[in-house]
C-alpha cells in the first residue's frame, strides 16, 4: 500500500500569483527520492506536488496524509505554517517537514527558529535531496512516528528533541545534478504546464563567490555542481513541446550562467531550440560575475533573449570589502555594456543601497558610473535581511549600526477559505534595512526616490534617442539625470511632482519597527483587502513606475527636454529638439494601448540617427501584430491596474513595446 506524501511549494495566489514560476525545486526532490527509493521501497510512496494553495486546501479537507512537506522561501513561510497549523489541528501526529535557504545557519538562531515554529517537526538543512530522502527511509521503519524517527541518525535533519535543539551539519551535496532525475523527462511537472506558470531549469548549482549579502556566499555552496547539456536538451524540447502557447519566457536559476566554459555549450543548445521551437523568447537569468567575454558569446548565441548582468551591488572600495566582494572594473563595466547593445541584448546592473560603509557620497558615485557606462537598466534595492546570511548577523547588525524595518512582501498575502473554519489569512513580512552608522533614515529616503527617478527618466530606454543627443554633444548621461532629479520638489510637473511626493511617503509608511506591528496590523481581513487594492504590498518602485507610465509620460518627456534645453543653451538645437520631442511623445505615451496608431510629419530622419532632410517625412506610429500579441498576453497575465503593470515592467523589456516607427513618404 502507498503512503501519499504532500510536497507543498506554494506561492500566494489571493492578487495574482506571486511567484509563476514552476515547482521545479521540489519536484527535483520528488524526482531524486523516487529514483532513490525504488530498489528497496519501491513504490512505497505517492508523491502529489502543490504549488496553489486553495487547491492544497481542498485536498487536505479530503484527506490528511502522514507527511506534508513544504518549501520555505520568504516569500512562503508564513502562508506554509499557518496550512501546517490547520494540518496539526485536524491531525496532530502527521509530520510537517519544511526545508528551504529561509533559515538561519548558527545553532542558536536555529534553535530559536525552530522554538518559534515548534509545528515544524523536521527542518532540512541546505541541500534537501539526500536528507530528506534519508527521512522518509526513516519515518517508513518507524510507522511515520516523528518522535522515534528522532532517536535515529537523520543527516542534514534539525528538529527539537525535548527542548533540545538538534542541529547535525547538511547532508552531502549531490555533487552531479544528473543523478536528479529530470522532473521534467519523468512527467512530474506535467500539470503545471499551463498559462500563468514560466519553466524554470537549473544548469548548475553553487557560487564561488562568498557575498556576505547572499545565501550562497556561505562556503558550503562554493563548489559548483553541474547537469549535463545533453539533459538539459532533452528538457528544453520536452518543454517546448509541453508550454502553453502564452509563455514566452523560461527561468534559468544558475547565480552565474555564462560564466563557466560548459556554458558556451548550452547557449548553442538554447539555440538550436529556438530555432526549432521559436522559443524562449525571453531567459531571466543572473549571469557570471567574472568572465565576461564568454557571457558575451553566450548571450550571441541566443539571439538577444538573454538580460545579461553587471550587477555590481557596490562600487565602492569599503563596501565591497566590507560585504568580501570583488567587482570587475569600471571600464570593464563599460566594455561589457557596449559590445552587449551591439549584440542587441538588454544588460542591466544592480546596486543596492545601504550596505555596511554605504553613504550617500558612494551609492550616487556608483549610480553615476553605472548610468556613463550605458546599462540599458539599472536596479538598486535596499538590502534585505535575508536568514541563513553572514550580512544578518548580530556581529554585523552591531558593528555597522543598522536599523531595520519590516514590511509585507510585495503581492504575498492572501486570505484562503478552509472548509467551515475560519479562512486562513497570511501575509508574508521581510526585514530590509533603513539606515546606518554613515547613512541616515532620511538619507534612505532621499536615495529610495533617486531610484525612483532612474527607473522613470531612464530604463527602459524611454528617453533613449534624448540620451543619444545629449552624448553627442558631450553631456554625460549621470550629470543629466542628476540634473533633473535636483530639486524636483519645485521643479517636476504636477503630475510627476504628486506620485513622486507619495511615493516618498509610502515608502515611509510601509515600514514597522517590528515584524509583530506588521503581523498586528497586516493579518486582518480588512487589511488584506486593502493590500489587494495595492496601496501597500506591492514593489513601490515599480508600482510608482508603473503610475508614471500610465499616467505621465507625457510629464517624464515634456520635463526631460525642458532640463536638456537648459544644459544644452544652443539656439541650433531648438528645431532639432521641438521635433524629437514630438517624436517621442508619438511613440511612447500611452505605449501599452496598442489601438492608437498615430501619424505626423517630422524634417528629421530619427530612423537614420536624426539627420536633417530635404524633404519633410511622413512617420507612423503603431504596434505590430507580434507587439500587440506579447502585450495584450502580459496584460492577460498580470493585470492592467499599476499593480499588474509594474509587475510587466519588472519582467520584460519595455523598448520592445513602444510603438514601431515607419516612414511613409
Amino acid at each position: 500500500m502507498q503512503t501519499p506524501v504532500f510536497i507543498c511549494d506554494l506561492t500566494h495566489t489571493f492578487k495574482t500569483v506571486a511567484l509563476n514560476c514552476m515547482p521545479y525545486p521540489v519536484a527535483c526532490l520528488v524526482s531524486y527520492a523516487k529514483r532513490a527509493l525504488a530498489d528497496c521501497y519501491f513504490n512505497r510512496f505517492d508523491f502529489r506536488i502543490f504549488k496553489y494553495p486553495n487547491k492544497l486546501l481542498s485536498a487536505l479537507l479530503e484527506d490528511i496524509p502522514p507527511i506534508v512537506a513544504f518549501s520555505n522561501y520568504m516569500w512562503n513561510l508564513d502562508l506554509s505554517y499557518s496550512v501546517a497549523e490547520r494540518i496539526k489541528r485536524r491531525k496532530p501526529n502527521t509530520v510537517i517537514v519544511f526545508g528551504g535557504p529561509n533559515y538561519p545557519t548558527g545553532h542558536e538562531e536555529q534553535a530559536a527558529f525552530l522554538r518559534k515554529y515548534p509545528l515544524v517537526d523536521f527542518y532540512i538543512y541546505k541541500e534537501g535531496e539526500v536528507g530528506f530522502t534519508e527521512l522518509l527511509k526513516i519515518l517508513l521503519q518507524n510507522g511515520f512516528d516523528a518522535e522515534n524517527a528522532k532517536q535515529e541518525n537523520l543527516p542534514g535533519c534539525h528538529f527539537l528533541r525535548g527542548s533540545e535543539a538538534v542541529t547535525p551539519p547538511p547532508a552531502e551535496r549531490v555533487k552531479n545534478l544528473d543523478e536528479i532525475p529530470s522532473p521534467y523527462l519523468t512527467g512530474i511537472l506535467d500539470e503545471f504546464f499551463e498559462p500563468n506558470i514560466v519553466p524554470m531549469i537549473q544548469c548548475n548549482r553553487g557560487c564561488p563567490f562568498t557575498c556576505t549579502f547572499c545565501v550562497e556566499g556561505l562556503k558550503y555552496y562554493n563548489k559548483v555542481n553541474r547537469r549535463s547539456a545533453e539533459t538539459l536538451e532533452d528538457e528544453l524540447r520536452y518543454i517546448a513541446l509541453h508550454k502553453d502557447s502564452t509563455i514566452h519566457d523560461l527561468h534559468i536559476v544558475d547565480s552565474n550562467f555564462g560564466m563557466y566554459p560548459e556554458d558556451e555549450e548550452i547557449g548553442k543548445v538554447i539555440a538550436r531550440v529556438q530555432a526549432e521551437f521559436g522559443w524562449p523568447e525571453y531567459i531571466h537569468v543572473a549571469t557570471g560575475k567574472n568572465q565576461k567575454e564568454r557571457v558575451l558569446r553566450v548571450a550571441k548565441n541566443v539571439h538577444g533573449a538573454l538580460r545579461l548582468s553587471g550587477a555590481v551591488q557596490s562600487l565602492s572600495d569599503e563596501v565591497l570589502t566590507n560585504i568580501r566582494r570583488k567587482n570587475i572594473n569600471a571600464a570593464e563595466l563599460m566594455d561589457l555594456a557596449k559590445q552587449a547593445r551591439e549584440l542587441g541584448s538588454n544588460v542591466y546592473s544592480e546596486s543596492i543601497l545601504a550596505m555596511p560603509g554605504d553613504t550617500v557620497k558612494s551609492h550616487t558615485e556608483t549610480n553615476q558610473i553605472l548610468l556613463d557606462a550605458g546599462f540599458q537598466l539599472i536596479r538598486n534595492y535596499p538590502l534585505m535581511m535575508l536568514m541563513g546570511v553572514e550580512m544578518s548577523s548580530a556581529t554585523t547588525r552591531e558593528k555597522f549600526q543598522m536599523r531595520t524595518g519590516f514590511r509585507v512582501m510585495s503581492q504575498c498575502f492572501g486570505i484562503y477559505p478552509f472548509g467551515d473554519e475560519e479562512p486562513i489569512v497570511s501575509v508574508e513580512i521581510e526585514e530590509i534595512c533603513k539606515a546606518t552608522k554613515d547613512l541616515s533614515f532620511e538619507d534612505y529616503l532621499e536615495m529610495r526616490t533617486f531610484h525612483l527617478a532612474i527607473e522613470v527618466f531612464y530604463n527602459d530606454s524611454i528617453l533613449a534617442e534624448l540620451f543619444a543627443f545629449l552624448n553627442s554633444k558631450n553631456v554625460r548621461t549621470s550629470d543629466f539625470i542628476l540634473s533633473i532629479f535636483a530639486d524636483w520638489k519645485n521643479l517636476f510637473p504636477r503630475k510627476l511632482n504628486v506620485i513622486f511626493s507619495r511615493f516618498r511617503d509610502e515608502t515611509t509608511e510601509e515600514l514597522y519597527e517590528t515584524e509583530e506591528e506588521v503581523k498586528a496590523a497586516a493579518k486582518r481581513n480588512e487589511a488584506i483587502t486593502e493590500y489587494a487594492k495595492g496601496k501597500h504590498g506591492s514593489n513601490m518602485i515599480y508600482r510608482f513606475k508603473a503610475e508614471c507610465f500610465m499616467n505621465a509620460v507625457d510629464d517624464i518627456v515634456r520635463h526631460a527636454f525642458s532640463q536638456a534645453r537648459l544644459l544644452l543653451s544652443a539656439s541650433e538645437t531648438s528645431s532639432y529638439l521641438k521635433e524629437l520631442e514630438r517624436y517621442c511623445l508619438l511613440k511612447k505615451n500611452m505605449f501599452l494601448n496598442t489601438s492608437y496608431v498615430l501619424e505626423d510629419t517630422f524634417h528629421y530622419n530619427f530612423l537614420n540617427g536624426g539627420t536633417f532632410g530635404a524633404e519633410t517625412r511622413r512617420m507612423r506610429f503603431f504596434h505590430t501584430d507580434a507587439q500587440k500579441a506579447q502585450i495584450n498576453d502580459c496584460l492577460r497575465l498580470y493585470g492592467h491596474d499599476p499593480t499588474g503593470v509594474s509587475r510587466i515592467l519588472s519582467k520584460y523589456f519595455v523598448a520592445k513595446m513602444l510603438r514601431t516607427v515607419e516612414v511613409l513618404s
